[in-house]
């Protein structure tokens, strides 16, 4: 429980097995530079979370919630929602109201979309790292609405490349404003792998993954977007205790 921020609770022996999985397949985990077919030969998942759930479309929308049970138990907390990039789909977001129906969501898209009605709060905003096209940082929503001192439990990213830009500004500035720390517990996003022909796209999806994993992120999901199997991943992690990545004893 200490080593899991109280998300998982099972017994010693099991979870030291967790460890040694992970430990193992994270040092897996970077084997190409390759282009072509770079998701399928780096960055497996690392650790399994035993009560997964797709909540939104079972197609294209729909994200993997580890262990949704826990927020579902949580009935003295407002949970604290952020989805980037919604495209004026809200099926996640609805579908998250269903299962935790005093979540607080905020949507963002760089165009005007109408949240449905009792579901969510719509905001108009790019997305990145303030240094390109007037976009926001992801310190800077946080600012803007109010949610230094909160935790968000899950933040949904779906922003057509930008998000190398909105994760590296943030988890940079995290770095070096160690006062400043902010508590994200889950992430669900695609990336999508830059378009260049040499190896400089794989180099930085490299590093974005290491800077999770600097951060106390493990990957518990990942599949294929099949509409670009080559060029866009889906991706779910999840924040551990620093204890966590120890070495094993």
């Amino acid at each position: 429980m200490l080593e899991s921020d109280g998300w998982f609770c099972e017994q010693d022996s099991d979870w030291k097995r967790r460890k040694m999985i992970d430990h193992m397949q994270n040092k897996r985990n970077r084997i190409s530079n390759a282009r072509k077919y770079f998701f399928q030969n780096n960055w497996e998942s690392t650790i399994q979370c035993e009560f997964a759930r797709r909540i939104g479309n079972t197609g294209d929308g729909g994200k993997w919630i580890c262990n949704i049970h826990r927020y579902q138990e949580m009935i003295d907390t407002i949970i604290l929602i952020y989805s980037f990039g919604s495209h004026g789909d809200f099926s996640f977001e609805r579908a998250i109201k269903n299962e935790l129906p005093n979540a607080e969501i905020h949507t963002f898209d760089r165009d005007i979309f109408q949240c449905p009605e009792n579901v969510c709060i719509f905001h108009q905003a790019t997305l990145g790292s303030r240094k390109i096209n007037g976009s926001k940082s992801l310190r800077a929503v946080i600012n803007e609405l109010g949610h230094q001192k909160r935790e968000i439990h899950i933040l949904k990213v779906d922003i057509e490349g930008s998000e190398y830009d909105l994760f590296e500004e943030f988890f940079n500035s995290q770095t070096k404003n160690q006062t400043g720390g902010l508590y994200i517990r889950q992430i669900l996003f695609e990336i999508h792998l830059g378009r260049g022909q040499n190896e400089e796209p794989s180099q930085r999806t490299h590093r974005l993954f290491e800077l999770f994993r600097a951060n106390n992120f493990v990957i518990f999901h990942k599949e294929s977007n099949l509409y670009d199997p080559q060029n866009a991943f889906e991706f779910a992690i999840l924040r551990l205790n620093p204890a966590f990545f120890s070495p094993i004893r």
